[in-house]
């Protein structure tokens, strides 16, 4: 297979930052590989090339190669601006990873409101022989009635405990 690749062309200061990250032994794998990975950028090897000298797969060389290019301008500026262990944590800025998006939400807005109006019912008031929720019994409850088809324990009392401190602000 084929990668495209541009070429990179780090500063000199950018070059020995990198060259100390890819030699560190305090600094993270991750961060060493990253380094590793722009400094063979910057030789004008392919995207395949580099790949199979540093034993991983093409597309991360192209992701790093492609972040490294995308902050040319604010590396400028760092190379400008900064000295010292400053410039090294900008350039560990760079070679860091990116946020993610956690897990997609499990229940939907209106189940979370339904969750919260049955846990604010008697339970004697609908007929059941107890005079106050516990989890397991409000969990039972909210699957008999079909407003979720299944909760952890756990997962129902973030709720609760969320919809208490809210009211408390």
């Amino acid at each position: 297979m084929h990668w495209f690749w541009q070429k990179i062309t780090p500063t000199d200061k950018q070059k020995i930052e990198l060259e100390q990250i890819s030699s560190s032994r305090t600094h993270r794998s991750d961060y060493i590989e990253r380094a590793k990975i722009i400094l063979a950028c910057a030789q004008t090897k392919s995207n395949v090339k580099i790949a199979e000298e540093l034993h991983i797969h093409a597309r991360t060389v192209k992701k790093w190669r492609d972040r490294w290019r995308a902050n040319e301008a604010k590396l400028v500026l760092i190379d400008i601006k900064e000295k010292g262990i400053n410039y090294t944590r900008k350039v560990l800025e760079i070679l860091r990873d990116e946020a993610r998006v956690g897990a997609p939400c499990k229940f939907t807005a209106e189940q979370i409101c339904q969750i919260m109006i049955a846990s604010s019912e008697r339970p004697e008031d609908i007929g059941l022989p107890i005079s106050h929720w516990s989890i397991t019994s409000l969990r039972d409850e909210l699957i008999k009635r079909g407003i979720v088809d299944d909760i952890s324990c756990s997962h129902l009392a973030v709720f609760l405990n969320q919809e208490r401190l809210n009211h408390i602000k």
